[in-house]
């Protein structure tokens, strides 16, 4: 292969004093790759460990480049045609002309004819341009081609040429050691020149390159843990995993440009991933409700209610029927003893007449002790003297029990109301418990469960009762799951869930809907904005779904409605969706526009120009090669944020 020097002197002797610019240009570009070549000889030769590439290096693989494409527009193009007709004379010769064989041999004379006459790069730089410079032509001529040549001989040998020099190129860049050019002080002096040109912070010495196949941190496995935990794993960006500042805002930055479609795919399928673990969850459930909407939720749980209440009342219905049928009932009862009660933590002594007639008539706090009076005197068990006051009669057990259950019926929820009746009670059943039998008190234990369960809590009797008076429900069926668990109390939510869990299949069913429901609430919540995705789907947005997760957990409600399990699972979701969604404070984007970026460019081109002597149109062609290059790298970092964080160091 014929040397940089051989180069030099026929292109000056033979073509450059024609006066054509682009063997000028071809010259010059000669020169400066030999000086700097010269310069990197004599650093090679003391030094004994290899570089990563450098200002100098970049500068001399420039030259070399505009060498290899100028020897090829010019003397390889010559080779080529020389060659080619070589190869021809010789086919013909052996008869093989207009065959496979003949026209593969006609190709191979044309390509070494070309290589013969073409200088190639000898430094890293040189080749790795001179490569992309392959590619680059193999996809797309630069508009500023036309202004160098015309295409018809300056594309077609620019074409010929490339792929020979990346050829040779790749069989010696195994062999190639990067040079050490930081000790060159021109080069020093043009780094701020060419950094523009090159693209990044270029400091000779410094390779600016980030370390690889370095160890994920714990926090990292951790986050990538947690989002493969999931029941729809996420995959998680290199940054996403990292939370790494600059990492992050690489990310956050090439999303947004040209190369950013990878980047860009994995946002919607993060997203989608997140919808999916919603639905996941709900199914998790056995909800069949959550996706219908509030309103069928409040069906189920009504209804499971209102089927536990019937079947309590029936048992204890039943119960009542049994004693009063038997020989307990008729058992007398001695209504003039004093009896002793414990009412929290005082005690009273008294019978339940003188209790009754120790409370004024007609008075609001006197509700239940008038309704005792009054349906004392209806049984038959008293009468009531000159004064007002109640006088005992005959009584028997079975009317006892009736005068008890008629105060249970009239008790609501009123505080002092509930106070009076279960003093009232309290009274009858020690008043009775003598002369009663088992019966009687198997009936009275169903009773009070009974009212415990379904009537004694708002939560769950304002869901199975009317409004006085009318046949509206106290609380309507859209209304019921954000009153029973969005706007009720732990205590309350937690008498709810055991109401349900001990009312059968059906209240179980129903506590099933409730958490299905409360998992549609999280996502209607954190969705609830106007964005969507290329497909028409919602945007998960972290914010709105840090709230309400938040919001249900600061007093444990998300625990006790959907059980701990599945309530961590709804954590590491609200966390993993963080991780895609935000960036940690202080993290630097940039959203500069493009005037400033295309004055820069036109400003360099013309500094690089003067110091380097060649014409704009080939600048041109070199800063959108060199842009093919750094596209290069761009996707391969992307698709290294894109792959899984790796667990530890690779030897």
């Amino acid at each position: 292969m014929a040397t940089a020097e051989e180069y030099a002197t026929w292109i000056v002797q033979h073509k450059a004093e024609q006066g054509t610019p682009e063997f000028e240009t071809v010259a010059k570009a000669y020169q400066l790759a030999k000086s700097i070549q010269n310069i990197q000889a004599t650093t090679e030769r003391t030094t004994t460990a290899p570089a990563q590439s450098t200002v100098g290096g970049k500068l001399a693989g420039l030259g070399e480049t505009v060498l290899t494409l100028g020897t090829g527009m010019t003397s390889g193009l010559v080779g080529t045609i020389g060659g080619g007709l070589t190869g021809l004379v010789e086919q013909v010769k052996a008869g093989k002309f207009g065959t496979p064989e003949g026209a593969k041999a006609i190709e191979e004379q044309a390509a070494a004819g070309a290589q013969r006459y073409t200088y190639m790069p000898r430094t890293p730089e040189g080749q790795e341009q001179i490569q992309t410079v392959g590619k680059f032509l193999g996809e797309t001529v630069p508009a500023i081609i036309p202004e160098v040549a015309g295409p018809s001989a300056l594309i077609k040998s620019m074409r010929q040429i490339a792929p020979i020099a990346e050829a040779t190129a790749m069989r010696g860049a195994a062999a190639m050691r990067q040079g050490a050019l930081e000790a060159m002080i021109p080069v020093q002096k043009s780094a701020e020149i060419v950094k523009g040109l090159f693209g990044g912070e270029v400091t000779p010495g410094k390779t600016g390159r980030a370390s690889g196949g370095a160890a994920a941190t714990p926090m990292e496995l951790q986050r990538t843990t947690t989002a493969e935990g999931l029941p729809v794993p996420i995959s998680l960006t290199k940054g996403a995993a990292s939370r790494e500042a600059e990492q992050l805002a690489f990310e956050k930055e090439q999303i947004k440009g040209p190369l950013g479609e990878p980047l860009r795919a994995r946002a919607e399928e993060n997203n989608l991933q997140a919808l999916q673990n919603f639905d996941s969850l709900i199914d998790m459930t056995g909800s069949q409700t959550a996706a219908v909407g509030p309103a069928a939720t409040g069906n189920a749980m009504i209804d499971a209610l209102s089927k536990g209440w019937q079947g309590a009342k029936a048992k204890t219905s039943a119960a009542y029927k049994l004693a009063d049928e038997s020989p307990e009932a008729l058992s007398p009862v001695d209504l003039t003893t004093p009896r002793t009660i414990k009412f929290g933590e005082q005690e009273r002594t008294t019978t339940l007449f003188d209790y009754l007639n120790s409370k004024p008539t007609g008075v609001p706090s006197s509700a239940i002790p008038d309704t005792a009076k009054q349906y004392a005197v209806k049984l038959g068990i008293a009468s009531i003297d000159a004064d007002g006051n109640l006088t005992p009669l005959a009584a028997d057990v079975k009317k006892m029990e009736q005068l008890r259950k008629e105060i249970s019926a009239s008790t609501d929820y009123d505080i002092v109301n509930k106070r009076e009746s279960a003093i009232i009670k309290s009274l009858i059943d020690e008043t009775t418990k003598d002369v009663s039998g088992p019966l009687y008190s198997n009936a009275r234990s169903l009773r009070e469960k009974q009212a415990r369960k379904y009537e004694g809590r708002a939560v769950v009797a304002n869901l199975l009762t009317k409004v006085k008076g009318k046949d509206d429900p106290k609380v309507a069926a859209s209304e019921a799951f954000e009153k029973s668990i969005l706007n009720a109390s732990p205590e309350e939510i937690t008498f709810l869930r055991r109401v349900l869990l001990t009312s059968g299949k059906d209240g179980q069913k129903a506590m099933k809907e409730l958490q299905g429901a409360t998992i549609k609430h999280i996502e209607n919540m954190s969705t609830s904005g106007l964005q969507t995705d290329s497909m028409g789907r919602a945007i998960v947005s972290p914010a709105k779904l840090n709230s309400t997760v938040k919001s249900l957990d600061a007093d444990g409600r998300l625990d006790i409605i959907l059980g701990k399990q599945q309530a961590q699972l709804v954590r590491d979701l609200n966390e993993v969706v963080g991780y895609v969604n935000t960036v940690p404070p202080g993290t630097l984007i940039n959203s500069s526009g493009t005037s400033m970026a295309l004055m820069g460019a036109i400003a360099e081109a013309g500094i690089t120009g003067s110091l380097t002597g060649l014409p704009l149109p080939a600048i041109s062609l070199l800063k959108a090669v060199n842009q093919q290059m750094k596209n290069n790298k761009l996707k391969a970092r992307i698709a290294q944020s894109l792959s899984k964080a790796e667990s530890s160091n690779t030897p």
